[in-house]
């Protein structure tokens, strides 16, 4: 169990440290009429907020939130599969996510050694309470290679090449998607987008979302886009994410032509004065079409987590 050094008046707020595999500054924020708030702090005093989660109001806990009480709270919130987890040496891993936000913890392997995907990768489907695939995006080829030759933990790996994506699938098959779930589409405006939007289609089909892709339909042939339309406008489709670089148009033109919500992917294509996916984002951004919400550039799984709350938020 966490150990804390203060106790917290429902009307004030006081840093605390708990005490575990590494120090964490825990602040407690508390207002009148409002739910308590706590939020993990980074190490040191100067570190940023990593987790902010709410203590609903609650008789059990009374005007003053004693020692105890927080204790109790926080050990849920910091050990036993939630906020913290430690892998020794490499991270701390959120094993809860899933529970707390709708979403599990996903690998972000970019800079990651093998070493260290592999062994994240494992920790992350033994402590799952789900058989859905989890999965490590932006792994090289190369550094695939290697975490197959290191990999001695549970399921299977499978590399997906164009999305750059290990999906570590449980021995256990996955549950089947509920039949009043909706679809996403995935649109780009050209073939070159296609590798952040199967980013997209592999983190939403991995989490039993039924997807569509729709490629290659950009406006400089808007008659590409126009035949599309019987899709596009399904009443299945719960949201569509559209891909696009150079001038980043097609996001305006889909919204223009469906009800469902339009996420809106920069991609870093085009020449010199894209600038690297600058241009099409500046573009979305000022879209004059009502119903987009735009993600960072080449961010193909931000705009699948937003797909997914979007087509399961009403689901218990």
């Amino acid at each position: 169990m966490l150990a804390f050094r203060a106790t917290v008046s429902r009307f004030t707020s006081q840093a605390l440290v708990c005490s575990g595999a590494r120090n964490r500054f825990i602040h407690v924020g508390a207002r009148k009429n409002f739910d308590l708030r706590v939020r993990r702090f980074s190490e040191g005093n100067g570190g940023g907020i990593d987790e902010e989660v709410g203590i609903p109001k609650n008789e059990g806990l009374g005007i003053r939130l004693n020692e105890a009480a927080l204790s109790d709270f926080l050990g849920v919130v910091c050990e036993g599969g939630g906020v913290a987890n430690p892998l020794e040496g490499v991270a701390e891993l959120d094993h809860a996510r899933r529970e707390r936000t709708n979403f599990p913890e996903v690998v972000f392997g970019e800079n990651k050694t093998a070493s260290q995907i592999s062994s994240i990768l494992s920790s992350l489907l033994t402590n799952s309470t789900s058989t859905l695939p989890v999965l490590a995006t932006r792994v090289s080829p190369k550094v695939y290679s290697e975490v197959a030759a290191l990999y001695s933990g549970p399921g299977t790996l499978t590399y997906h090449d164009l999305s750059r994506i290990i999906k570590l699938d449980p021995d256990s098959p996955p549950p089947p998607i509920p039949s009043t779930r909706k679809s996403v589409i995935i649109a780009t405006a050209g073939t070159t987008d296609i590798p952040i939007a199967e980013e997209a289609l592999l983190t939403l089909s991995s989490s039993s979302v039924n997807t569509i892709p729709v490629y290659d339909c950009g406006v400089a042939g808007l008659h590409r886009i126009l035949k599309k339309l019987p899709i596009l406008t399904s009443p299945d489709v719960g949201c569509i994410i559209v891909c696009a670089g150079m001038d980043g148009a097609l996001p305006s033109v889909i919204s223009g032509l469906v009800k469902c919500p339009v996420i809106a992917v920069p991609t870093s294509i085009g020449y010199g004065a894209s600038f690297g996916g600058v241009s099409a984002m500046g573009t979305m951004l000022n879209s004059c079409s009502p119903g987009v919400s735009v993600v960072n550039i080449d961010n193909g799984f931000g705009a699948a987590c937003v797909a997914y709350k979007i087509v399961t938020g009403n689901e218990s």
